[in-house]
């Protein structure tokens, strides 16, 4: 297996404010956390950090540099471990957006051949208390509004769907979600809803194949690119809504689009599965350029965070709720920009099962799915090159 087994604290996420970080195989006793910058008085002490978990540290100034130093007994040494925070957006701040992707409710094992189970005995499923969880945290962090970007069940059944309602409905914010090629359900297999029979039968706001909504700040808009029976996706029957949408939306704020498949920056996918071809991907992103100057597209499908761009848009992908690394991204609006951050879901029950998930691939998803700090997060002004 090529992966970490011995004891470890790393940064996973930063914010204007904060740094999330996280370890592994640190065990019972005590992580203290302090800031050895000048200046800079933050810390925090976890009495009982267990074989995998997560934390904040807040209240850190903008824009700055920092050494935060991690001391626990399960490490050789105290480690220091340099980030930066995000620098300050200019203008007010708007609205707070959150997005979840590929919840897969309904599934029960991980990787390729489905060898990786559950070892935790929980009476709730993980894809369901990893979804439940990273919706309680994109609330508490400000989220006025989620977008669960497709997959949202594993085969389209009636209770993997019913599942999905409670979390939609349990949640205090309004959810709204577009269909993954998994939300169709398998061809061979009778009784599944389509999502179209879902958004009719549970009450979710479902695009159908678009859903706008228009936010202090930004126009959001969600489109459905699944084509029934295939696991890549096109834009062909939304491009041109889309852009529609796009052109039609006020110059001075953004554009956030969000996508179930991702666009392909190369001709041939970064492994599996496919998203939407690169020449197709490619021509639609010099339109979104010339439709609107503030475009920013996020999308799901991989399980894996990545950014890349083209024409003046950000292209991201952001990881699923329920394998490794267990995420969730959040998008805060203001006058001037917009600005991604990707945390990892910090609930016990959710992080002991995603960092065991992170086996898959033997070994190498733990490589493969975070992707780096920068692609997870990261500031987008307006009015400056992307």
């Amino acid at each position: 297996m090529i992966h970490r087994r011995s004891p470890a604290v790393w940064v996973f996420g930063v914010d204007e404010d904060a740094v999330q970080l996280t370890w592994r195989n640190l065990g019972s006793a005590p992580l203290a956390v302090r800031v050895l910058t000048g200046g800079v008085e933050a810390g925090l002490v976890v009495d009982a950090p267990g074989s995998s978990g997560a934390t904040l540290l807040t209240g850190l100034p903008a824009g700055r540099l920092l050494q935060i130093e991690a001391r626990h007994p399960a490490l050789d040494r105290s480690v220091v471990l340099s980030t930066r925070t995000l620098a300050p957006l200019p203008g007010e701040a708007l609205c707070r957006i959150a997005t979840v992707s590929d919840l897969h409710l309904g599934t029960e094992v991980f990787g390729h051949l489905g060898t990786i189970a559950d070892p935790f005995g929980h009476v709730a499923p993980h894809p369901v208390r990893c979804a439940a969880a990273a919706l309680d945290e994109a609330v508490a962090w400000g989220a006025e509004r989620i977008l669960a970007k497709g997959d949202l069940t594993n085969g389209a059944r009636p209770d993997e769907w019913r599942d999905f309602a409670r979390l939609a409905h349990g949640t205090p914010v309004p959810v709204d979600a577009l269909p993954g090629n998994h939300d169709h359900g398998p061809r061979h297999v009778e009784g599944h809803l389509l999502p179209a029979q879902a958004a009719a039968a549970f009450d979710l706001a479902v695009a159908q194949p678009l859903l706008v909504r228009d936010l202090p700040g930004v126009r959001v808009i969600l489109a459905d690119t699944t084509v029934a029976g295939r696991h890549g996706g096109s834009l062909a029957p939304v491009r041109a809504a889309i852009l529609d949408a796009a052109g039609e939306a006020d110059r001075a704020g953004g554009v956030l689009i969000a996508l179930h498949h991702q666009l392909q920056p190369h001709p041939f996918p970064e492994g599996w599965p496919p998203g939407v071809g690169q020449a197709e991907s490619a021509a639609f992103l010099d339109d979104l350029g010339r439709a609107h100057p503030h475009a920013l597209v996020t999308s799901g499908h991989t399980h894996r965070n990545r950014r890349w761009g083209r024409a003046g848009v950000v292209v991201t992908q952001v990881g699923s709720t329920k394998d490794y690394p267990g995420a969730w991204a959040g998008y805060a609006v203001h006058e001037g920009g917009i600005r991604q951050i990707v945390r990892r879901i910090q609930h016990p029950d959710a992080i002991s099962w995603t960092d065991h998930s992170r086996v898959a691939a033997f070994g190498l998803w733990e490589h493969a799915a975070p992707g780096r700090l920068d692609a997870r997060c990261f500031n987008v002004p307006w009015g400056r090159p992307t």
